[in-house]
């Protein structure tokens, strides 16, 4: 209970911090002059931080995911874009790339570009793009992926993740070279 109330807080001080920022930065350009001054477009400026952590807990599994990132933006639709990023899963699990966009209301993270997935039980997956929705617990990338592990690598033309990156499917052109020790289980 004290860790979901101490979660909430800490993401809601987060939160008025990079308001507070965002604010402050959106002052500094109408006192220069810059964009965002009132030139009638009717958009709202976005919101930016630097060097930031995100806290999040999902209040059905009490998993918690935590987000740095070296600069996040908030477009209007209030939706995040990071740059240099890594997230961990309380469960061990841990993704990072360069750029993503996250919407909170929605759980969906879109990766752009590379991105490495480790996962707890020691597998690493190397793909390019990917798409996360945390509430359904499923992922999926239509690139080429490669999948390592200390019991072999797995390629394949595209993937889908399910339970949190805990399955696996794979299709199209798959390889694998693997233990034997890992059939006969």
């Amino acid at each position: 209970m004290w860790v979901k109330l101490l979660s909430a807080l800490i993401l809601l001080v987060l939160i008025v911090g990079i308001g507070y920022i965002a604010r402050d930065g959106d002052q500094e350009q109408a006192d220069a002059g810059g964009p965002g001054t009132g030139t009638g477009t009717g958009e709202q400026p976005s919101r930016a931080a630097g060097g930031i952590v995100m806290y999040e807990t999902k209040p059905d599994s009490g998993s918690s995911l935590v987000i740095h990132a070296a600069s996040a933006t908030e477009d209007k639709d209030r939706v995040v874009v990071l740059e240099e990023f890594r997230l961990e899963q309380s469960n061990g699990l841990r993704l990072t790339g360069d750029r993503a966009r996250y919407d909170a209301e929605k759980s969906l993270l879109d990766i752009i570009g590379p991105v490495r997935v480790n996962t707890a039980d020691g597998w690493q997956a190397d793909l390019d793009g990917l798409t996360w929705d945390r509430k359904t617990k499923k992922a999926s990338t239509d690139k080429p992926l490669v999948v390592k592990g200390a019991q072999g690598t797995i390629t394949a033309d595209r993937g889908e993740f399910f339970d949190d990156f805990n399955r696996i499917l794979l299709a199209g052109d798959v390889h694998a070279n693997l233990s034997p020790h890992l059939l006969h289980r």
